[in-house]
């Protein structure tokens, strides 16, 4: 789990596996206005028959973090861009 700020605001976003994912499919980011991801989960269920659920929940959280940070999310504490460094290869 991270902290992520923007303008004031803070953010916790859950890092690695996504049981939500696994548990909900597309409505889990639409849930978080992450219309974009909710698409896509959408999408690929639709060309995979479904079997999208067995890969989409290790990608999920890696894919919302780097477009929170696209975005302008920066990290909110120094264990976050520690993280974030090792993982994301973020620069700050």
């Amino acid at each position: 789990m991270i902290l992520l700020k923007l303008n004031g605001l803070t953010k916790k976003v859950s890092t690695g596996y996504s049981f939500k994912s696994l548990l909900f499919g597309f409505l889990y980011p639409m849930a978080r206005g992450d219309y974009k991801g909710a698409s896509r989960h959408f999408i690929y269920g639709c060309f995979t028959f479904g079997l999208n659920i067995l890969f989409t929940p290790f990608l999920y959280n890696r894919k919302y973090i780097k477009e929170m940070i696209e975005k302008g999310w920066k990290p909110a504490e120094e264990k976050d861009i520690d993280y974030l460094t090792r993982k994301f290869d973020y620069v700050s």
